[in-house]
């Protein structure tokens, strides 16, 4: 008989993934920077260091899993899993950095004196050709393996892959105008990659905040219609969660039967997080149950003890 599979190791598995895009962020930056020194191409050149803070965004996320991965302790009770939204905040902060030299630089360049050319050759559609591939492959891949691993910092970063497809594409179309004559192209695509940059930015911030801020995470409707499902259950209220889409905390008060014994009682408050933990898939880290007395409830008779979990 074949041994069992081994449990996947979520953190180091998404820092797998980040080490590998690593590599290709550096590689690609490489080439849009020196070919976008070479042809004197604004455009280009923004998107080389666009994919240079791409690689600093992916040492960022290796540094968060590494904090995030850590168990629970003294002065972290509820773990460490925020540090992940904290780094994608700062993936934020980069992102908003790339903008500001993009449209600093295009602004400069519109209102110089001094005219320059890009000069756009074979290489040019080569290297950004190459990029934009390179680029989908690798949103693509984190996409996958976020939703395989249940990670949002490398959904997050899949999130920015993706706008360098779309910095790639639009350096593509300036190139090709420039070539007809249209040499203010350049400068115009650099600031529209600008704009771009600036919306995946504040994307970020909109989807990593909640975590931080302690937003509710599960609707309570739902909670309370999987909770008063549970046998012995005969109210439910005060329901709050918190925390991240793949780590969430809930506490709840519960209403039983007041003739129930306190054993009785805590076996249907166990009941219950068994129960929310299986609806929600394994998302849900911990359940805080409070059990109150139900007064409004007749007799014992009502609610027999047979039927409890």
């Amino acid at each position: 008989m074949a041994s069992p599979p081994k449990p996947i190791n979520t953190i180091q598995a998404a820092q797998r993934v980040f080490w590998i895009t690593l590599s290709l962020n550096l590689l690609i930056s490489g080439a849009k920077l020196y070919w976008g020194y070479q042809s004197n191409t604004l455009s280009l050149t923004a998107d080389g260091y666009h994919s240079l803070l791409d690689a600093v965004a992916n040492i960022v996320g290796i540094v968060g899993l590494s904090f995030s991965g850590k168990p629970a302790d003294h002065n972290h009770p509820y773990g460490h899993r925020k540090f992940e939204a904290v780094a994608s905040m700062v993936i934020s902060f980069f992102i908003f950095l790339t903008c500001f030299e993009i449209v600093n630089e295009g602004v400069a360049r519109f209102f110089s004196t001094i005219h320059t050319h890009a000069v756009i050759t074979v290489m040019s559609y080569v290297v950004m050709v190459g990029t934009l591939a390179v680029n989908v492959w690798i949103s693509w891949y984190e996409r996958r393996e976020a939703k395989r691993l249940g990670n949002d910092l490398l959904l997050a970063d899949a999130q920015h892959t993706l706008s360098d497809c779309l910095v790639s594409a639009s350096v593509l179309v300036s190139m090709i105008l420039v070539q007809i004559g249209f040499q203010w192209a350049d400068t115009a695509v650099a600031l529209v990659v600008g704009i771009i940059i600036l919306k995946v930015g504040f994307e970020l911030i909109i989807t990593h905040l909640s975590a931080l801020t302690d937003e509710a995470v599960l609707a309570p409707d739902e909670v309370q219609a999987i909770v008063l499902d549970v046998p012995g259950v005969l109210g439910c209220h005060k329901i709050r969660s918190r925390g991240m889409q793949n780590h969430v905390f809930i506490d709840l008060h519960i209403q039983v039967n007041p003739n129930l014994t306190v054993k009785e009682a805590h076996t249907i408050s166990y009941a219950v997080e068994e129960r929310l933990e299986q609806a929600f898939h394994g998302r849900v880290s911990d359940v805080l149950v409070h059990v109150e007395e139900f007064e409004d409830h007749v007799s014992a008779s009502h609610e027999p003890t047979a039927s409890l979990p």
